[in-house]
Formats: C-alpha cells, sequence, structure tokens
C-alpha cells in the first residue's frame, strides 16, 4: 500500500530536509515578489563567469543586452526562462554554501532535528497509528549537505535513512514527514 492511500498528509523527508536546507541557506525566500526574486537571481548569476556557466547548462541564451534589459526591467524574461534562471540560482547558490553549512551544522558537536510525523487527521480511526514528534541529533551533515549541494534527492533520502534508522523499529514511520525543523 503506498503512502496517503488512507488520508494521511504529508511529504518525502529528504523534499522536506532539502526545502528546510534552502530556508537557512537563503535559496528560497516567500516573501519575495517575482520581480525582486528575478532581481536577486539575476544580479547573483552575472557576478562571476561560473553564474554564467550555470546559466549556460541551464539552457539560458547569454545575450548582454537580453541581461542588461532584465536587470533594468525594460524586458521580463518569459515564464520558461524565469524557471531556467531559479534553477541555476538555486544550483549555483546551493553549490557555494555547501562548505559553510556543513561547517555550521557540524560545529558544536552536530544540529538537533525535530521531526514532524504525517498529519493523521484525514485517517480512519482504524488504520490511525500514533507517531509523535521526535527528536534526533545529527553529528555528521556531510553526505547530507552533498546531496542537497547536487540536488541529489536519491542520495539525500538515503542520507535520511543513514540517520533515522536508529530511532526505533518504527522508524519507517518518520519516512514522511509535515515538517522538519532545527536550529542552525
Amino acid at each position: 500500500m503506498g503512502f496517503g492511500r488512507l488520508g494521511a498528509q504529508g511529504v518525502p523527508a529528504a523534499v522536506a530536509l532539502s526545502a528546510t536546507l534552502d530556508e537557512i541557506a537563503q535559496v528560497t525566500d516567500p516573501y519575495m515578489t517575482p520581480s525582486e526574486r528575478l532581481r536577486r537571481n539575476l544580479l547573483y548569476l552575472t557576478r562571476s563567469r561560473t553564474g554564467y556557466t550555470f546559466m549556460q547548462d541551464c539552457g539560458i541564451r547569454m545575450d548582454r543586452r537580453m541581461i542588461t534589459a532584465w536587470l533594468a526591467e525594460e524586458r521580463c524574461p518569459r515564464p520558461e526562462q524565469q524557471q531556467r534562471l531559479e534553477d541555476a540560482f538555486r544550483l549555483l547558490r546551493r553549490r557555494n554554501m555547501a562548505p559553510s553549512m556543513t561547517r555550521r551544522l557540524n560545529d558544536g558537536g552536530g544540529t538537533r532535528v525535530e521531526i514532524y510525523p504525517v498529519d493523521q487527521s484525514g485517517v480512519d480511526d482504524k488504520h490511525r497509528r500514533t507517531a509523535r514528534w521526535r527528536r534526533k541529533n545529527i553529528y555528521r551533515w556531510d553526505p547530507i549537505v552533498t546531496a542537497w549541494s547536487r540536488s541529489d534527492l536519491h542520495a539525500l533520502t538515503h542520507g535520511w535513512h543513514d540517520v533515522i534508522t536508529d530511532l526505533d523499529s518504527d522508524w519507517r514511520m518518520y519516512e514522511h514527514v509535515t515538517h522538519l525543523g532545527f536550529w542552525a
């Protein structure tokens, strides 16, 4: 039986972990308007040759006049170009932030993670399982941050499984979560 067939609500823990790391590294900012996000992405990507390489790798045609017009807000990129800029920004920002994130999360003996289990309010009582929120110290963040910086969801899932397997016999209950929170 697959996840959610009985009404549980949540996301794969690797996706929640990636989203939380993105928030800490300021890859995502839910309070920015689309025009502010576009300007931030363009300024970040045009600051170095590496940014231009990442834009090219994500399929953005390298026309200096076009990028200048975007920055001056004389023209606006098409939605698919905006998505490509967002992808290039995410990849470059993650790559640049990975070393400092690893140091920050490993500092002081690791970082405590709060794991909030899936929301079972939509599950019939006879199928509902008791799942409480848990705390877990993660001492070695290197493989998790490396997988996050490469946007490798498979390796991130594997790293998460390595972390939660020692919780107890119900560790599989924490493969999907509503949220992961940690102090970093």
